[in-house]
């Protein structure tokens, strides 16, 4: 089952980070550092992110590694290169985690 996270639900009205329980702390964290890596580099067709698809949740035992591609504007695709995990994270444009170069026309 793909895991399709909207970047706005963890955060407030001023884009500050809400108060989180530790399970949702941990998927945050996961998707910031997807947000991150694929925002940097996001010319890149497809990105293999610093992460191991266990570090979604404490239970998984999973080692693959993630690869993360920004499919269309607004809209970054993951999975691990090992077991069935993926999802799409939405809505991450202008967060704090989007590391974009800004280009003043």
């Amino acid at each position: 089952m793909a895991l399709k996270a909207n970047l706005r639900d963890f955060l407030d009205e001023e884009g500050n980070v809400l108060e989180l329980t530790e399970q949702a702390k941990t998927v945050f964290k996961f998707l910031t550092k997807i947000v991150s890596s694929i925002s940097e580099n996001i010319e890149q067709p497809l990105i293999d992110v610093d992460l191991q698809c266990n570090s979604r949740a404490d239970e998984l035992f999973c080692l693959g590694g993630i690869a993360a591609t920004g499919i269309s504007l607004g809209l970054i695709e993951w999975h691990c290169d090992t077991c069935e995990a993926s999802g799409t994270i939405s809505h991450w444009q202008g967060s704090l985690w989007d590391k974009q170069e800004r280009t003043i026309h």
